[in-house]
């Protein structure tokens, strides 16, 4: 009999929030895409079967917010084995580079790799400035330059999404906060692109950052624990942040370093106001450097990868369900990808097949509290492009140090 696919997976148990389809299925691909979902395939009919009984059949995962820029810019992570080697088949980096250095990440980085990279550019020339060296990335604002960006944006609209803009006294400084809101807000309306914008330790209000985002636009860290965070005085989410959610603005989370507070995001989660968006802030898998571990003081950073950051969801009580979509389908629609994070037919052939293992299993914040979860996700295989994934041989991160990033 002549092989109808390339690959199937069989026996799963599929779960794919854009669909609403919860179930045992196969799922078969060919030609780098979903070409089958059903009950029961005929193997004979596939080049090659994996037998994934009991395990979770999901879309590609995608997170929104990490830092990929590996070696243009200290402290970047690793593509490869940061995502693809735990079902993450698309990453977005945030801001790592600006217009400047961007055409090196391209060339050097995104073209190179096998995850799916997309990006945001940094409203700074240079990109984001590492934590280790503690300089605003826009303290001198002669770094933030409008024709530039625009320009790299319209030469990259394979890639690039929008504008990062990161309010924090490492990033803006007070004196340009807002004069870096009006300029990106510029930018992304001239170019129609996104504007993403680091919320944490911001050092004007809430309310007047939402003042400069649209619709779809994406406020990350959204549930920090520093000041100007999403509750207000009573310790409920303010009226403020009601709004811009429910006007369309996306509420990210990137749970790295001191940028997430569990007691905030369970509070959250207690009154509706779920994120949209789970993503990590990843940045490089190696020793802390003396000025990120003071920095993070008294608690040494936390540098959760995605399936870490859904876990510690899990925990909160969000569904298994809940918690795929915003990994999926939710990712999918705000880079406007229609063609990933689902498993209908003709999408990109992206899964990541995961065990959901029991135990114990603590993910402590950086202010001393932590999830305590009975659950949490493991990889098994990732399919990338309809084929599977196996990582090549390569060097492992050896730079020796790690940014505080966006």
């Amino acid at each position: 009999m002549q092989t109808k696919f390339c690959l199937m997976l069989k026996g799963g148990h599929v779960i794919d929030p854009a669909q609403n389809l919860r179930g045992v299925r196969d799922v078969a691909f060919r030609d780098g895409k979903v070409a089958a979902v059903s009950e029961d395939i005929d193997p004979a009919l596939c080049d090659e079967v994996i037998d994934v009984k009991g395990k979770l059949v999901t879309p590609g995962l995608i997170d929104l917010h990490g830092h990929f820029a590996y070696r243009i810019s200290p402290g970047r992570a690793d593509p490869d084995p940061t995502n693809l080697a735990i079902g993450v088949t698309t990453a977005i980096d945030a801001g790592s580079t600006g217009w400047m250095n961007f055409p090196g990440f391209r060339s050097y980085v995104i073209e190179k790799v096998d995850t799916r990279l997309l990006a945001f550019i940094h409203l700074s020339s240079i990109g984001t400035m590492p934590g280790t060296i503690r300089i605003p990335d826009l303290e001198d604002f002669r770094y933030a330059r409008s024709e530039e960006a625009m320009k790299c944006i319209e030469e990259n609209r394979d890639l690039v999404l929008g504008m990062k803009v990161r309010l924090t006294p490492n990033g803006t400084t007070l004196k340009n906060a807002v004069p870096a809101l009006e300029m990106a807000r510029g930018i992304c309306d001239q170019t129609s692109s996104q504007l993403m914008v680091h919320v944490m330790e911001s050092p004007i209000p809430l309310a007047a950052v939402f003042e400069h985002m649209n619709p779809g636009d994406i406020a990350t860290h959204c549930f920090h624990g520093d000041v100007h965070n999403v509750l207000n005085e009573r310790g409920r989410v303010s009226s403020e942040t009601w709004d811009a959610y429910e006007s369309g603005v996306i509420f990210d989370t990137a749970c790295f370093a001191k940028h997430f507070a569990i007691p905030i995001c369970r509070q959250a989660i207690a009154e509706g106001l779920l994120p949209h968006t789970l993503s990590t802030d990843k940045v490089a898998d190696c020793p802390p450097a003396p000025a990120l571990i003071r920095y993070c003081a008294p608690y040494p950073p936390k540098n959760y990868n995605l399936l870490e950051v859904m876990s510690i969801f899990l925990g909160m009580g969000m569904s298994v369900e809940q918690v795929i979509e915003r990994v999926t389908i939710r990712p999918a629609s705000v880079i406007g990808r229609e063609d990933l994070g689902s498993l209908r037919i003709g999408s990109v052939g992206d899964v990541a097949v995961l065990e959901l293992e029991e135990g114990k299993f603590a993910y402590p914040d950086m202010l001393g509290d932590e999830v305590q979860a009975e659950r949490r996700f493991a990889p098994s295989h990732t399919i990338k492009d309809g084929r599977r994934w196996a990582p090549k041989k390569t060097n492992s991160n050896s730079d020796g140090e790690v940014g505080h990033d966006a």
